[in-house]
């Protein structure tokens, strides 16, 4: 329910914004328009002078710093990764579980000494004079109350570490957006690159049509070509724009990450962090300590019922009246109840305790087992692609086709094409760097987040080299 809840809480997040959107943008689109038709006004030039004299109105000053200061408050905050991921600490998911936290450590769960007090009476033939009076009290254990406190505190630790594991959840997602969206910015700006380039191929296709050896697939693949890249590089700015916007979002509407000048950590200082990583997952795990803390649950519920079991102070009670004396002279006596164990009443949920407890357990080391392969995993893969990617920046070092580009633009009469093709070689090449760097930061987020290291207080950003607190 509560996941329903938010997914619908998300969803009028996300229509609230795009209708802000639109209004602002109609707005600020409709000032632009009467702005602009008012300059023309002041802009005409007068009939009875020259023809380059312009009238200037005291308004225009003013109208211009108006219509600045408009555009500069609709302009978007640029937001660090660490601002963005320093987000996560003020969402109102993460609130929501904060005040149930705060609700357990302030509600008062001791168990009073005296568990309940009745009052009796009875009568002796209706002979009121006679009315017999009796009060019983039952009381709660010493063992009883310490049972409940430790038990209410492991309560507390276990609603804490839900909210760690919520808090662990929306930095994994932060970091997966952030990477997302700086990946999509480098691709788009080389994507652009190479719609210039094929540009270039385009024009040099279409002034060689008269050339003896002119073959129209070539100009036609190179029109594909340039198609297809003007596409991509759309979709790209639509996903850019998407992940932009969960950004907007999960800054509380405060801005966008900034993709200028980002201090990201090179793949190489990656691969090194990552090695110094231990295989197995963090002992701060919140969801390993989650199972820890069920099965201490359960123990402590187990010594409360026990301490249950173990009172056999049924109760103690005063008794007055019975005779038609009055005052003190009338009948005071004074009772003890205790319950002779003759079996065990809590023993089936005792059992059931138990069973939770070792049930616990296994599942303790099911999960603990389950991160550590996909760690080791992990591991292998960021191994595999960093020796692509070593491949391939050699491979871009000592190319030929970079040589040759070099020493084939200092011929005269060179041909455009075989130019092109060399510098497409290499682009080529290049993009795919991008795309391999990009898989490698990917996987270094998922071994974060399978390690619980993201977790580890103080909060770091393990984003940049200097891995700086937030």
């Amino acid at each position: 329910m509560m996941k329903f809840l938010q997914r619908q809480r998300l969803r009028c997040q996300d229509l609230t914004s795009k209708l802000r959107f639109d209004l602002i943008g109609k707005i600020v689109g409709r000032f632009t328009f009467y702005v602009l038709r008012f300059f023309r006004t002041l802009l005409i030039p007068n009939v009875h002078s020259s023809p380059f004299t312009v009238h200037h109105s005291p308004l225009f000053p003013l109208l211009f710093f108006l219509f600045g200061n408009i555009l500069f408050l609709n302009a978007q905050t640029q937001l660090s990764t660490s601002e963005v991921l320093a987000s996560a600490k003020n969402q109102y998911v993460l609130e929501l579980q904060r005040q149930r936290v705060s609700f357990l450590k302030n509600s008062d769960s001791k168990l009073p000494i005296m568990d309940e007090l009745e009052m009796r009476t009875e009568t002796n033939d209706f002979r009121f004079v006679e009315q017999e009076y009796t009060l019983r009290g039952r009381f709660h254990t010493r063992g009883q109350q310490k049972a409940q406190k430790d038990l209410h505190q492991a309560r507390i630790e276990l609603k804490s570490i839900e909210e760690q594991i919520l808090l662990h959840e929306l930095l994994s997602e932060r970091y997966f957006g952030i990477v997302e969206v700086l990946y999509f910015e480098k691709l788009l700006a080389a994507k652009k690159d190479q719609k210039v380039l094929l540009e270039d191929r385009l024009l040099v296709f279409q002034k060689s049509i008269n050339l003896p050896r002119f073959e129209i697939t070539d100009l036609i693949d190179a029109e594909d070509d340039l198609h297809g890249a003007e596409r991509d590089i759309l979709r790209l700015e639509n996903a850019l724009n998407f992940s932009q916007e969960k950004i907007y979002r999960w800054s509380n509407e405060t801005g966008v990450l900034k993709t200028t000048d980002v201090p990201l950590i090179g793949i190489e200082e990656l691969v090194e962090l990552v090695r110094t990583f231990s295989s197995e997952p963090s002992t701060t795990h919140a969801n390993l300590v989650k199972r820890n803390l069920n099965a201490e649950l359960a123990v402590r519920e187990q010594s409360l019922r026990q301490a249950e079991e173990d009172n056999t102070f049924e109760y103690f009670q005063a008794k007055i009246g019975g005779t038609d004396d009055k005052g003190f002279r009338q009948n005071f006596t004074l009772g003890l109840g205790i319950r002779i164990p003759v079996r065990n009443r809590e023993k089936q949920n005792l059992l059931e305790l138990e069973f939770e407890k070792v049930d616990e357990a296994a599942r303790y080391e099911e999960i603990r087992v389950a991160l550590k392969d996909r760690m080791a995993h992990i591991r292998i893969q960021i191994e595999n692609n960093y020796r692509l990617y070593q491949l391939l920046n050699s491979q871009l070092e000592d190319s030929q086709a970079a040589f040759a580009l070099k020493q084939y633009q200092k011929i005269a009469g060179a041909s455009p094409i075989a130019l092109l093709k060399l510098k497409g070689s290499q682009f080529d090449k290049e993009l795919e760097r991008f795309k391999i760097e990009q898989d490698i930061y990917m996987l270094y987020l998922e071994l974060l987040d399978a390690s619980g290291v993201i977790m580890e207080l103080p909060l770091r950003n393990y984003l940049l080299a200097n891995q700086p607190a937030f």
